[in-house]
């Protein structure tokens, strides 16, 4: 059994009320600019008092206070979220639309880029790295540096090259001091 003046939506008003001019400039501005401002920045934009504008941003977001507003927010926001989708044909209609328009500017750099990337969403492109790390015995480093030097003379005339080349760097470092 329902009360008398009881509305439908919980509200607390006896009877359901359209969006004003004002709310709709709020919500046109909140949706288009979402993520970019405020709420409070919003409503100000859309005509509020800016003493009031924090407050009445949050009772135009708030569902139990202005369920329209929300509802039409939601509504608007939803389409958008669906516009941000991302799914493969998309992505490759706009990486085409891209390559298109640089073409016809002489960007060919950018048709290049555009048309790499598509071929990569495509599965055109397999990058495959490999790394291998494995702890080498001191048997199998002794066997290394043999490969590499092949006598200790070789050997000896490397390590000083090397120690000369890594210790010449921090003198002039010293030195310029």
């Amino acid at each position: 059994m329902k009360k008398k003046n009881t509305p439908p939506d919980n509200t607390g008003k006896k009877y359901e009320v359209e969006i004003t001019p004002m709310e709709e400039n709020f919500i046109d501005i909140y949706c288009s600019n979402y993520g970019k401002l405020t709420a409070t920045e919003c409503a100000i934009q859309a005509g509020y008092a800016k003493k009031s504008a924090h407050t009445r941003a949050y009772e135009l977001l708030n569902w139990k206070i202005y369920p329209r507003v929300r509802k039409e927010i939601d509504k608007r926001l939803e389409l958008t979220r669906q516009e941000w989708e991302v799914d493969r044909d998309k992505h490759l209609a706009n990486l085409y639309r891209i390559g298109r328009a640089a073409e016809s500017k002489g960007h060919f750099g950018v048709v290049l880029n555009a048309e790499k990337l598509r071929g990569m969403v495509g599965g055109l492109y397999i990058e495959k790295t490999m790394n291998l790390n494995k702890e080498l015995t001191e048997d199998e480093i002794h066997e290394k540096w043999k490969t590499i030097f092949g006598s200790k003379e070789d050997f000896m005339k490397g390590s000083k090259e090397i120690a000369e080349e890594v210790f010449a760097e921090k003198e002039d470092e010293k030195d310029d001091k």
